[in-house]
């Protein structure tokens, strides 16, 4: 029994490392930045960050593909209280963010030296803020984007991030002795619900 699964397990490992030579991989990743601004009549709210993606991919065929991006991101959330009665009063918080996206990828159309592709897959997220609980979230994503070819090597790439998400995720709550369990929510909708910068990314891949 032994040497039956010892086969086995070699066999596909075979075939997985043959898949991986005669396929097109490519390595590379994104990097996104954000500045969004949200004003009303008492607040002046600004969201600053940044994100960080590298990525790994390989072609099964002509259209289908598979890969997986790590994430880590950062975004501090600034509110200032106008015409308080100490005139402006402000509150600062930030939050590091660490992701993991396994994704299939379709290649939708190509043409002359764009291909236009779509990704869609699993995001599993852990969001740490200072004085807080890790928050996690769990989901399914679907992100369009396009690739530029600029040489047999090189590919330029821009992708709607998160442009349709379904999520689970538990909430931050302070990080002290006898904090309530942290809330959970389920979500689904067009990324945050409004076309912002932070849905956009740019990156490189190195194709081989």
């Amino acid at each position: 029994m032994k040497l039956i699964m010892k086969k086995v397990l070699l066999m596909a490992a075979f075939a997985v490392a043959s898949l991986a030579a005669n396929a097109q991989s490519y390595v590379g990743g994104t990097i996104g930045f954000q500045n969004n601004k949200n004003n009303s009549a008492t607040t002046e709210n600004t969201v600053t960050g940044f994100t960080i993606n590298p990525e790994f991919g390989t072609a099964l065929n002509e259209k289908w593909g598979i890969g997986i991006e790590l994430g880590f991101g950062y975004n501090k959330n600034k509110t200032e209280y106008v015409g308080t009665a100490a005139g402006t009063a402000s509150d600062e918080s930030s939050t590091t963010r660490f992701q993991i996206k396994p994704y299939a990828r379709y290649q939708a159309l190509k043409w002359g030296m764009a291909n236009i592709f779509v990704d869609g897959g699993l995001n599993f997220g852990l969001n740490k803020a200072k004085d807080m609980k890790a928050a996690m979230d769990l989901g399914l994503f679907v992100s369009p984007g396009v690739a530029f070819n600029v040489s047999e090597s090189w590919s330029i790439v821009a992708r709607l991030t998160d442009f349709f998400t379904f999520n689970f995720a538990k909430s931050a709550v302070p990080d002290v002795a006898g904090a309530p369990d942290a809330p959970t929510s389920i979500s689904a909708g067009l990324g945050t619900g409004k076309f912002t910068t932070g849905n956009i990314e740019f990156g490189i891949y190195y194709n081989f």
